[in-house]
């Protein structure tokens, strides 16, 4: 009797350590879970539909498990760029979308008179077209008697990716030795995008001669070129602005 008494408790025994085991494996599988899979929050993914959303809205939230407002916005910087087709729209060639794309552009065209999903697709370095006269293109500035300039650009409610654009376009055709600073100058506006997302890609990915200005400033240089979003910028324009009146000694608005 004592022998078999002693084979019960063993089993008991045993019967209780194999449930304890499967517990605290669920457990620890539960709390894994939980966390993300031990994923680092930079690598998880938000899905495609959470950065439209966002990129629409007027509203920009930090998403839990992500690291924070900055990882969010640099998932919507990063889906932004993916939406870009090298070439598209080069030389001002026409483009037209397709399927999908194609209707929410032609809404928004009937909407607001701007197809800002083809903006979204093209390329912030897209190459514009040189609409100048032919004897324009013949005319010389001697670059290094002319004083540096500021361009200011006013804003208000714009498209993001055409305003990222328009400031590509100006550094990637401006001269250097002539452009001291780019001024985005916010005109109050609501839209989320031209906030918080904006000042991060100009934070991590302009030169640090771009400023977004929200508050009153003055800037730094006698000559100051303001652009409107719909020009096309042109090295030469600037230069013609500064020669023009350098030997009146005088800002050109």
């Amino acid at each position: 009797m004592i022998f078999r008494g002693g084979l019960s408790i063993r089993r008991n025994l045993y019967s209780k350590l194999i449930l304890v085991a499967i517990l605290a494996l669920f457990v620890l599988f539960y709390f894994k879970n939980l966390n993300g899979n031990g994923q680092s929050p930079n690598s998880i993914p938000i899905a495609n539909g959470l950065v439209g959303a966002l990129n629409r809205g007027n509203i920009l939230v930090a998403v839990a498990g992500t690291g924070g407002q900055d990882a969010l916005l640099e998932q919507l910087v990063l889906a932004d760029l993916a939406k870009q087709e090298r070439g598209l729209g080069d030389n001002g060639k026409g483009v037209e979308l397709t399927g999908e794309a194609r209707e929410i552009g032609e809404k928004q065209l009937a909407t607001i008179a701007l197809n800002e999903e083809l903006s979204e697709h093209l390329s912030y370095n897209r190459t514009p077209p040189d609409e100048r006269h032919p004897s324009c293109k013949r005319k010389s500035y001697d670059i290094e008697n002319l004083p540096s300039t500021s361009v200011i650009i006013i804003f208000y409610n714009e498209p993001y990716s055409v305003l990222v654009r328009t400031v590509h376009s100006v550094l990637n055709t401006a001269d250097e030795r002539l452009l001291k600073e780019i001024v985005l100058v916010d005109d109050g506006s609501t839209n989320e995008e031209l906030k918080g997302k904006l000042d991060y890609y100009v934070r991590t990915r302009l030169p640090s001669k771009v400023k977004v200005l929200r508050q009153r400033n003055s800037c730094r240089r006698r000559y100051e070129f303001y652009r409107d979003l719909q020009e096309t910028a042109s090295s030469r324009r600037i230069r013609r602005s500064i020669g023009e009146d350098s030997s009146e000694q005088r800002s050109k608005v």
